[in-house]
């Protein structure tokens, strides 16, 4: 049993800490995502609720451009995060040399 074990740990082991950050970023950035829809469907509630009043109505229309803009800003970075991820893993199996 003891020479299984040992035939085991004598194997490679894969750079977990890269695949792990890379994870929580991952999780991180589609909590964030979620949370911008979220935000768009509460600016779409309070339009509805709004009744034809002016102030409600531009409160809303913020609320839902705010929650754009931050959408589309969680969508870059999880690309560019991404991006820098596989350039990394890209450099890592070749050697960082070209």
């Amino acid at each position: 049993m003891d020479g299984n074990l040992t035939a085991l740990d004598n194997l490679p082991k894969a750079d977990t800490s890269a695949v792990g950050l890379s994870n929580i970023v991952n999780w991180v950035l589609t909590a964030a995502g979620l949370i911008a829809v979220g935000v768009i469907i509460y600016g779409a509630i309070k339009f509805l609720a709004a009744q034809g009043q002016p102030d409600k109505i531009k409160q809303a229309k913020q609320i839902v451009a705010y929650a754009l803009v931050g959408l589309v800003i969680v969508a870059l970075a999880f690309a560019i995060v991404n991006f820098i991820f596989n350039l990394a893993g890209d450099a890592a199996t070749t050697g960082g040399a070209e």
